[in-house]
């Protein structure tokens, strides 16, 4: 049986369509999410990633969470 215990509930976001139900997934869980953003903002994304020799994913993960634990945002 699989322990729920240390779920993580995302609330329905608004994203032009109606909002769904709350999903809950493991910490590690990896999420699926869309986001729009500048070219000259997506190139250089794509630039570390390929100078890192990492995937875009795996890039924009870090960066976003160094931003959020620079507002001060708990990264349980």
């Amino acid at each position: 049986m699989e322990d729920k215990s240390n779920r993580i509930e995302l609330p329905p976001a608004r994203t032009g369509r109606p909002s769904g139900r709350s999903r809950h997934y493991a910490p590690d869980e990896l999420v699926r999410f869309d986001a729009r953003i500048p070219a000259r903002l997506a190139k250089q994304l794509y630039d570390v990633a390929l100078t890192d020799g990492r995937s875009v994913t795996s890039v924009h993960a870090d960066l976003l969470a160094a931003a959020l634990k620079c507002r001060g945002a708990a990264m349980d």
